[in-house]
């Protein structure tokens, strides 16, 4: 079949849609698409993700071509997006433009999700080349891609005993079998035999160490049985190699803190700055991880890598005050008064008469005043607000014993606390 002629029908009958945030870069593409004889009419562009969906909603696509970076996200995970909409659309051309040999490998990785990839600086020549290519496969998949489709199909219909036949004839059609493996997997773990899947997945990633499909496999199979470092170290190579993703990183923060893998957040900080986008959610779960660290360093005398982690959510997370106070509670536990009140400044000025800001400016206080007197009064100030602490209700009560106050006279104070906080003030 003549792959010129193949490329030119199907262009005619479907639409393409140009993804990357830069004008240029989009302008450039669409000239080229016009040249191989795209009518532009049929060209759409999009700078974002969001931009691509309206597109997705309302267009018969034939062929998108994305930046691997782009508004929103990547063009990794609008493949992802697009593949979940059209399940059914089998000659549907998805191809990522990269910026490096190590995206590229990416986009091999990510088999199924990314039909193709080309290589910047493109040319014509290359793009063609490319999409010939890419199409001719589409429209005529070979007998490997072929097997793949028919028993999906099989284990869709629940027949998982002959999709796995019929992948494990599949896999010696292809010298790189990793597809056909995961397949295999996903059959086996839906007969519920977890450790075949697990073989599966491992024999797919010797083919391709940084296969998508065989990772998540993995990560869900060792998600299920409750084995957390061994689903952290696969998740963790997600991260490493595949676009950052929002609600990936989210998971994986909870993970490593779970797991106790404190030494990767500056790994997945990184991450999170060169997100796009930064929603609350996502900056809750870097903050509470950068603490959680933070504070597992602070115990470890780990002060430097503290301080760092505790930097990062001053810079990133300050509208949540909750960290910052946080950051002060327990810099005056390890007697870092100085360090505490740098934090203090972190505050926005609005805040400054809030409980977290009014919490933090007295921890630091009991921690750097000489005279009682004044803690008392600070921390009696505290009180009168109807703001509760359980650090501050303590330091209040020493410094009240200590100025010489009666046992009548804290006792009321000593009965709240119990009240309030039964198991620390019994403790």
């Amino acid at each position: 079949m003549d792959k010129k002629l193949v490329f030119k029908e199907y262009v005619a009958n479907n639409e393409v849609l140009i993804v990357d945030k830069n004008p240029s870069s989009r302008n450039r593409l669409l000239k080229i698409m016009v040249d191989l004889g795209c009518k532009r009419t049929s060209i759409h562009l999009a700078g974002t993700m969001h931009e691509a969906e309206e597109f997705m909603n309302t267009k018969n696509l034939g062929v998108v071509l994305s930046d691997y970076f782009i508004g929103g996200g990547s063009g990794f995970d609008l493949f992802k997006m697009i593949r979940a909409k059209f399940p059914d659309k089998k000659e549907l051309s998805l191809v990522l433009v990269t910026a490096n040999i190590s995206q590229s490998a990416v986009a091999k990785a990510a088999e199924e999700d990314v039909d193709s990839f080309i290589i910047k600086p493109y040319t014509v020549q290359s793009i063609q080349e490319s999409l010939l290519a890419t199409i001719s496969a589409k429209v005529k998949p070979s007998e490997y891609i072929m097997k793949i489709e028919a028993a999906k199909f099989l284990i869709n219909d629940g027949n998982y005993a002959q999709a796995i036949t019929d992948l494990k004839a599949a896999a010696k059609l292809h010298s790189k079998p990793a597809l056909a493996l995961f397949y295999i997997g996903q059959a086996e773990y839906l007969l519920n035999e977890a450790n075949k899947a697990t073989g599966s997945y491992n024999a797919g990633l010797e083919f391709n160490s940084i296969h998508y499909k065989c990772l998540v496999g993995l990560y869900d199979i060792y998600m299920k049985d409750e084995k957390f470092q061994q689903a952290y170290q696969v998740v963790k190579k997600v991260a490493k190699f595949f676009p950052a993703n929002p609600d990936r990183l989210t998971q994986i923060v909870h993970l490593a803190i779970r797991t106790e893998n404190f030494q990767d957040m500056e790994f997945y900080y990184e991450i999170f700055t060169s997100l796009d986008e930064r929603s609350a959610t996502v900056k809750n779960y870097i903050g509470a991880g950068l603490y959680v660290s933070g504070k597992h360093c602070m115990m470890q005398k780990d002060f430097e890598t503290a301080a760092l982690y505790f930097d990062h959510i001053a810079v990133s997370c300050s509208e949540f005050t909750k960290f910052i106070r946080a950051i002060i509670k327990v810099l005056v536990e390890f007697d870092q008064g100085l360090e505490a009140e740098k934090f203090l400044t972190r505050f926005p000025v609005t805040a400054y008469e809030e409980e977290d800001y009014l919490v933090s400016d007295f921890l630091i206080t009991s921690k750097l005043a000489q005279d009682p007197h004044k803690i008392v009064k600070v921390g009696m100030d505290l009180y009168n607000r109807k703001i509760r602490d359980y650090e501050c209700m303590k330091i209040l009560l020493h410094a009240l014993e200590s100025i010489g106050y009666k046992e009548d006279r804290i006792a009321p104070y000593r009965a709240e606390m119990l009240a309030l906080w039964p198991n620390k003030t019994a403790a």
